[in-house]
């Protein structure tokens, strides 16, 4: 399957250990595709738990090598438990704070 098929939609990543100083290669994590390159970066975005509306942005989008990602698939709504997100739920009746974007990771 074309990465172009998972763009806009929330994916699961697992990272390569050589990305172990920003991600635990044991873990999967949630985020949204937002773009694909030619040259080998994937555009992420990091999410939150969101209630019936789904998941929602917590940051602006960010490129990152797509040498660092070792697996990738589509998010499976049924299958959410286990998984980590990068993104920090707020908490009702807070308002929300503003999303710090995270450096390119080459």
């Amino acid at each position: 399957m074309s990465l172009f098929n998972l763009v806009h939609k929330s994916v699961v990543i697992k990272f390569a250990d050589s990305a172990q100083n920003q991600f635990n290669p044991e873990a999967s994590y949630v985020f949204r595709l937002t773009g694909v390159d030619a040259m080998g970066f994937l555009q992420i975005q990091d999410l939150k738990p969101g209630g019936e509306a789904g998941h929602e942005a917590a940051s602006e989008p960010y490129w990152i090598n797509k040498d660092l990602v070792r697996e990738i698939h589509e998010l499976n709504p049924a299958n959410v438990k286990g998984v980590l997100f990068t993104g920090q739920a707020t908490k009702p009746g807070k308002a929300k704070a503003s999303a710090k974007q995270k450096p390119a990771v080459n």
